[in-house]
């Protein structure tokens, strides 16, 4: 097996087994302050940080990045350690444990922490935090090969910064959270940022969110909820209880979409895709030719919202409703059939 040469930056303190997370500095006037505070530690290759759990020492340089390294073999030859993750981010599942431990204990919070490993991931990849109080639970999210379940609702995903997440997921949900750690001296400080759609993400520490019954809330929250708000909230029910009604409310709208999209695919794969003089087939888009008229995919919510947006603006013109924004849903198709529907209703409404 080949030795692997890139530089240990992060270890764990006191044993293999240890959740204490170090990171070694680069600069070797840094190092040799951080021997002088060590003095007596030991340092390892944890196997929280997928490592062999053999001994680390510090290699000191003024000509190159400083590093820790382990210790030889008893025979005299290089060590040899499968850990993957090496750099200054391979110990921030650790910092974010510490970090939000104290946070939640400051808070009177019980709490379990659990790193998951999926489908043999590195251990890291996945955190669980489990409250013995009923709640929305966060699973934080620092490996991109791991794509976050958004319809759970116990889960609250809080994505890493190399997790993507798309801005159709931003418009349904109104908001996600995202996690970054910053390198200060030997430790790495948790940031919690809030993403929405359109709007610049906005980072805070733990000491500026708060845990509730809905998830992790962060002063962006209530300001992105209040600029989303179209509706008075009911007396009782919290604005993460109507996103997580929308959110059912969509869900058969968008499976719909999805297969009249994958039946489309199919009759296109048969070649029975619409062609001129053809009375009845379908689209690439999904829609449909009937009677050679196109029929094409509607954006049923589309309609309802826009449909109670102008009866309510007819009896009371200056409430808010009247002055939302409905955002069409399903892609170009279904917006033209949302205001087909539309010309219709008022159609009729004018008779």
């Amino acid at each position: 097996m080949l030795e692997d040469r890139r530089r240990i930056q992060t270890a764990v303190l006191g044993d293999a087994a240890s959740e204490v997370p170090l990171l070694l500095p680069l600069e070797a006037i840094e190092v040799d302050a951080f021997r002088k505070e060590h003095a007596g530690d030991t340092f390892w290759c944890g196997l929280l940080l997928g490592g062999c759990g053999g001994q680390l020492t510090t290699k000191l340089y003024t000509d190159r990045v400083c590093h820790f390294a382990h210790h030889p073999d008893p025979d005299g030859l290089p060590h040899v350690c499968e850990r993957r993750a090496r750099d200054v981010s391979s110990a921030d599942h650790l910092y974010f444990k510490a970090a939000a431990m104290a946070w939640l204990a400051g808070r009177g919070e019980r709490v379990r922490f659990t790193f998951t490993q999926p489908d043999g991931l590195p251990v890291g990849s996945l955190l669980d935090i489990a409250f013995e109080r009923e709640g929305r639970a966060p699973r934080v999210h620092l490996d991109p090969a791991i794509t976050p379940e958004w319809n759970e609702e116990a889960i609250e995903p809080v994505l890493g910064m190399s997790v993507p997440v798309d801005d159709d997921t931003l418009i349904r949900r109104w908001y996600v959270h995202r996690v970054r750690f910053d390198s200060q001296g030997t430790s790495r400080q948790v940031r919690i940022g809030t993403a929405a759609f359109a709007r610049p993400t906005e980072w805070f520490g733990l000491d500026d969110c708060e845990m509730t019954d809905d998830g992790l809330q962060t002063p962006a929250v209530d300001r992105i909820i209040r600029s989303r708000r179209t509706v008075t909230v009911p007396s009782g029910a919290s604005p993460r209880q109507v996103e997580r009604v929308t959110a059912r409310a969509i869900a058969p709208l968008e499976s719909h979409d999805a297969l009249v999209r994958a039946l489309g695919a199919e009759l296109e794969r048969r070649q029975l895709r619409s062609v001129d003089g053809e009375a009845t087939a379908a689209n690439l888009d999904g829609s449909a030719r009937v009677a050679g008229v196109k029929w094409p995919l509607v954006d049923a919510g589309g309609v309802l919202a826009s449909c109670l947006a102008e009866g309510v603006g007819r009896l009371y013109p200056r409430h808010p409703l009247v002055r939302s924004v409905v955002r069409a849903y399903g892609g170009l198709s279904a917006w033209q059939g949302r205001d087909l529907v539309l010309a219709l209703v008022r159609a009729e409404r004018g008779r």
